[in-house]
């Protein structure tokens, strides 16, 4: 049917879906045979065909309700022809209704007004604890003994850390499982394996040559470099988006790349990648793009932080934005309490979206296809923030 735009049907992943991967395959070549009846533009068709069954996904809480919203679309696609201002999925319009030509949301047009709303979304410390922040005003006892034995943070294997160079076998997904409602199954993305299955890829679809840990707690982090704060640097409030890299060494887990986009211009305002202090086991370059070449001449962790940490980057006045932004924080090894972290604010439940997905769903971009680009994924957290609160993503004079 669709020729060459064939491989680009494939449905979002979802935590938890409705039914399996192939019911919604299916739905999304239906989508794309009721669209190709009342002619929509063939160029589009795919995209849009997608984006409509990720709608349908996230409305259904069940197998029956999304195949009864499934028949409801197919008939008003043709019934309207395709008129994406009388669409609905669930019984929501598909475009929001406007009041006087305007959304019922007014955009912001002005910094100011930018600044206003950010500072109004600004995530409270608890929830920031809850979700794995570590905060400058808890204490904490970086002297506390911090075990010499690790559990490997890919196969589960528990290891001794003088042993971390030692060559083994370690087996393990490099995908993390998803849970599947229809079958009720946990399934690996990476290699279609479930949780319940009896083949020998089960255990793993991918091996390496040494195992790997990251530290949690303050102690475990601190082993590698202590905490810098930004309470002491002041400066002019700005707006930043934050991205690391990371890769695995002996020491742990380590930055390896750090960029930060600026909010309101989206000009990258430091690209830098970082020679990690302990050995490197593996830099992870399948997502992080980062190659042992790279790091050779590169700055170490301190000139780094020396870098950003100033009155016109990263102050004490910073909103800085990212998503899953305590991983960065972790790494960077530093207290900041002025967060936006797409991953908390547009979880599913207790389930956290990926940016992946996000930034399908509410941007309708494509990110992640390949090595992850630290920009591009600063940028995309940015403007998700901005598509929900009306802030225009192509502004850049203010």
């Amino acid at each position: 049917m669709m020729g060459k735009e064939t491989p680009s049907l494939r449905p979002v992943e979802l935590p938890i879906q409705p039914v399996g991967f192939q019911d919604r395959y299916k739905v999304i070549h239906k989508i794309c045979e009721a669209l190709e009846k009342v002619a929509y533009p063939r160029v589009k068709l795919a995209k849009f065909a997608v984006s409509l069954e990720l709608k349908l996904a996230k409305e259904s809480k069940t197998s029956q309700l999304y195949r009864f919203n499934v028949g409801i679309l197919l008939r008003d696609i043709v019934k309207f022809k395709a008129n994406v201002y009388k669409l609905k999925i669930a019984n929501k319009p598909l475009v929001p209704q406007k009041v006087n030509g305007r959304s019922h949301t007014a955009p912001i047009t002005t910094k100011q007004e930018v600044f206003t709303r950010l500072r109004e979304l600004l995530i409270d410390k608890e929830t920031l604890r809850k979700n794995g922040y570590i905060l400058p005003d808890v204490k904490y006892e970086p002297q506390q003994p911090v075990s010499s034995h690790v559990t490997c943070v890919r196969c589960g294997t528990k290891f001794s850390k003088e042993d971390i160079m030692n060559s083994v076998v370690c087996k393990f997904h490099p995908s993390k499982k998803l849970y599947d409602k229809s079958t009720k199954l946990e399934i690996y993305p990476c290699c279609g394996e479930s949780t319940s299955s009896v083949s020998f890829l089960r255990l793993g679809c991918s091996t390496q040559k040494h195992h790997v840990y990251k530290g949690e707690t303050y102690s475990e982090l601190c082993t590698i470099a202590n905490f810098l704060t930004t309470d002491l640097i002041d400066g002019k409030e700005n707006v930043l988006a934050l991205d690391c890299e990371m890769g695995f060494t002996t020491m742990g887990y380590e930055m390896v790349r750090l960029t930060i986009v600026d909010f309101f211009t989206s000009k990258t305002l430091y690209d830098e990648i970082i020679r990690p202090i302990g050995e490197v086991i593996d830099l992870n370059t399948q997502f992080s793009g980062v190659r042992e070449e790279d790091i050779l001449y590169a700055k170490d962790y301190e000139d780094v932080m020396e870098d950003v940490l100033r009155a016109d980057m990263i102050n004490r006045n910073s909103i800085l934005i990212g998503h899953g932004l305590e991983n960065d924080l972790n790494v960077m090894r530093l207290f900041h309490t002025r967060i936006l972290d797409t991953a908390i604010m547009y979880s599913v439940g207790r389930f956290k979206n990926s940016l992946k997905n996000l930034s399908f769903e509410i941007l309708s971009r494509k990110i992640q296809l390949g090595e992850h680009d630290s920009s591009q994924d600063a940028i995309a957290a940015m403007d998700i923030i901005k598509a929900k609160n009306g802030i225009s993503i192509t502004q850049t004079d203010w």
